[in-house]
Formats: C-alpha cells, structure tokens, sequence
C-alpha cells in the first residue's frame, strides 16, 4: 500500500533541503564528494546499501506536511566509479559480480545511475584508460548493460560529482513529493 499525502509547493523546496544521503560503507576515496556535502551543509551518513553507493532519505517532519520518514532506496541508486579504469576493472576481472549487482538492482529500484569521474564515450572509444580491455568490447558492454539494466551513464568531471550527485537526489525527491 502507497501512502499519498499532498504538500504544498513551498513545503516541497523546504523538504527537499532536508535530503540526508545515503552513502554505502563500502564506497572508497570519496572525500572530495564528502567534503562537497559538508561544506554545502548536506546531511549524509553512511549506511550499508544494498546494491549501489549512494541514494537518499528524509525523515519524517510534521510541521512541513510529512508525518512519516521516507527513504529511497528503493527509488533512486547511484553507482560512482573514480574514473575509466576502474570500470574497466569491473568489466573484466570482476564482470560477473558487477553484472550480478546491476541484475539485482534492476529488480530493487526504479532509477539506476552510473556515474564515472572523468572520461567520455570518445575515450572509451580512444582506449584512453590502463587496461587491456578492447575499445569497442568496453562501448559495446556498456551500452548492453545500459539497455539490459535500465541504467544511465553519466560522465562528470571529479570536481562537479558531489553536486551531480545532489542533483539526481533532489530531482528524484522533488518528483515524489509532488506526485
């Protein structure tokens, strides 16, 4: 059963700024995406997740019209890799888990992110990454797995992907709220 409640319009933009991120315990070297929360005022924690790196909650707040905490999980799952090496590393070496992580998280969650610091399809396609992984193999498994997976690919530069991340969230979380 889907609880509906109705907010107002200014109440959404208020919740929205009480998103608290959810950061898997195992994700490594994000200390730039921590300190990109941190010093916008973001509240996150860590919490083991299931199937990805990042998603989101909002805890319950009566005044603004939510008499339950909600979370996301469910909703929206973000996947970060540091950049085209270690996707490329996923694809190979650890192909089947990884496969196994996205099958999985397909059946979980609605909306399913992969976001890669640094890099472009042009450099996949340029083998502009440390692997010995084919060119085209590397485009061609991505793009499988994208429609395979109902996953979308999004490159960032390093510096922008704790806000890119914000961005998925609250625009997952605005839509919720005002359905």
């Amino acid at each position: 059963m889907k609880a509906t409640i109705q907010l107002k319009d200014c109440n959404i933009k208020k919740l929205i700024k009480q998103l608290v991120v959810l950061v898997d315990t195992r994700e490594q070297k994000n200390e730039h995406i921590i300190q990109y929360f941190d010093s916008k005022g973001i509240k996150w924690r860590n919490k083991a997740l299931k199937t990805f790196d990042y998603s989101c909650e909002l805890h319950k707040n009566e005044e603004l019209g939510l008499p339950f905490a909600v979370s996301l999980e469910n909703e929206i799952g973000i996947e970060r890799k540091a950049h085209l090496t270690e996707l490329a590393w996923n694809v190979t070496a650890t192909r089947t888990a990884f496969e196994e992580k996205w099958q999985k998280a397909k059946f979980m969650t609605k909306d399913l992110y992969l976001v890669i610091e640094g890099g472009s399809w042009a450099d996949i396609k340029d083998g502009k990454y440390r692997s010995e992984l084919n060119p085209k193999s590397f485009y061609n498994t991505l793009i499988s797995w994208r429609h395979k997976y109902g996953f979308r690919i999004d490159f960032v530069k390093k510096e922008n992907c704790g806000e890119h991340i914000i961005k998925l969230l609250q625009d997952k979380l605005k839509k919720l709220l005002q359905e």
